[in-house]
């Protein structure tokens, strides 16, 4: 911004984004011709699903880009989209604060601007990291301002291509019924659960009631855990979050056990954020992307230091490292855990052993899943990087498309992109993460827009041989 803004003034921030953006909206004229659908309506341009932080992105991009008909759909309700207001506990983001990415270049549309309107310059230098629930705020209000059109309450329940691979058809559910849309094209930002489900160990699951069993991605009050002796599994961030959270909630005690000798304390992800990494690694072969991915999973990835503060500095916590669940029995009035030689009795477990990348575990996956390439048919890894849950991973293409297993038997994949926890072997360990928006966002942008184009590329072809395209009028001619 050229000069700063008053105080507690949003309207005006959004009035000098209208300016910047009729400034940068070069090139103007609408190219994507409209396609109608079986059903006689028009079809939209782009179906994105997920109205989180990079469904708004890639929405707002899209129609920087002159895609018009898009529609951004979410089975949340308004203002509870991702994870900030749900299993989201920290009271910070883990990222640095200078994060861009929502902005898609346009320095008023960033976070920064929004809080320094409301905070002044001062309050930006004052601020460590972004509180959670002001990024929620600010998605809020990015999603106002740019006057996206979202749908909230509508779960996207199947997917799959019309007879002539030409279309999509998509499936909702929605409190008014079934509902059914055809686009042209879909990405799917669904988060961290998108291509898989919460990972619970089944012997857990089996052997405990299920009002007694968490996992820390569900999103429940801690204040049930009030009054209890609180057993997590799991070492990195939530298991530190939920553990802090479950204690301020008056929890009696909170027990973290992880099976590793040592908590890891290395965290190569912050390194791999510069422009180098971010926006190139999708072009590493195959091999240096296994080998990344199969790497951090080796080491693995402890909490941030301000997490990891917090939880050490709230009273009744403790940690025990080399305690794996060995096994877990409910008494009847309590949980009995053993591992590592030691016994612990808790009133309830919360298990912090994040996500499995599956796409058959995802009902509305199911077409794409049944032919879309995983790593494993793509790739053999090398003696020693063996990894099954890398292998589930799908293969996607550099801007983010799914690909066929077999050659010719599902072109419509290229028409579904994702930025999925899946998508991270694929396009960049923090390629879900904001602190990858910045790069990944443009990329799928440019896969729906590479679609869309070579579509009607045969009518691009006609109109360039028969449209008239005079510059000059006839009697201008000599």
């Amino acid at each position: 911004m050229d000069t700063p803004l008053p105080l507690n003034d949003l309207p005006a921030l959004e009035r000098q984004i209208a300016r910047e953006l009729d400034i940068l909206a070069y090139p103007t004229p609408d190219w994507v011709a409209p396609v109608t659908a079986p059903d006689g309506t028009v079809a939209l341009d782009c179906a994105v699903i997920g109205a989180g932080q990079y469904g708004l992105t890639i929405a707002a991009g899209l129609r920087r880009e002159r895609v018009a008909r898009i529609g951004v759909f979410d089975g949340a309700d308004a203002g509870r989209e991702g994870p900030w207001m749900t299993f989201a506990r920290m009271a910070m983001l883990r990222t640095p604060k200078t994060l861009t990415g929502p902005d898609l270049g346009l320095p008023s549309l960033s976070f920064r601007a929004w809080w320094e309107a409301q905070h002044g310059p001062d309050g930006w230098e004052a601020m460590f990291r972004i509180p959670r629930t002001a990024w929620m705020e600010y998605l809020n209000w990015y999603r106002r301002a740019l006057d996206l059109p979202v749908r909230n309450g509508w779960r996207l329940v199947s997917l799959e291509p019309t007879a002539d691979d030409q279309l999509l058809r998509l499936g909702f559910e929605t409190q008014e019924g079934p509902r059914f849309l055809f686009a042209r094209t879909c990405v799917l930002a669904t988060g961290a659960v998108g291509s898989g489900v919460f990972s619970i160990p089944e012997p857990i699951v089996r052997a405990l009631p299920s009002d007694r069993l968490h996992h820390a991605n569900d999103p429940f009050d801690p204040a049930i855990l009030a009054g209890k002796r609180v057993g997590i599994l799991g070492a990195g961030a939530s298991a530190f979050d939920i553990a802090t959270s479950a204690l301020r909630a008056g929890a009696l005690s909170a027990d973290l056990c992880f099976r590793r000798d040592v908590l890891p304390t290395t965290n190569p992800r912050r390194w791999m954020e510069n422009a180098g990494y971010l926006a190139h690694y999708v072009d590493l072969p195959d091999a240096r992307k296994w080998a990344t991915m199969h790497r951090l999973l080796t080491i693995g990835q402890g909490p941030p230091k301000p997490t990891f503060d917090a939880a050490a500095a709230t009273p009744g916590f403790s940690m025990h490292a080399g305690t794996p669940w060995e096994t877990v029995r409910w008494t009847g009035s309590d949980i009995e855990v053993t591992g590592g030689g030691r016994t612990f009795h808790f009133d309830s477990v919360v298990v912090a052993t994040g996500m499995r990348v599956d796409l058959r575990q995802r009902p509305e996956m199911a077409a794409v899943a049944d032919q879309a390439a995983l790593w494993s048919d793509r790739y053999v890894p090398a003696t020693g990087e063996e990894n099954d849950a890398l292998g589930r991973f799908p293969y996607l293409d550099r801007l983010g498309a799914f690909r066929e297993r077999a050659a010719g038997s599902a072109p419509w994949l290229s028409r579904v992109l994702t930025v999925t926890r899946g998508a991270t072997l694929s396009l960049g360990p923090v390629a879900a993460s904001n602190s990858g928006m910045k790069y990944i966002a443009p990329r799928l942008i440019e896969g729906v827009k590479r679609r869309l184009f070579l579509d009607q590329e045969r009518q691009t072809w006609d109109d360039l041989l028969h449209r008239d395209h005079a510059e000059l009028p006839a009697e201008a001619m000599p």
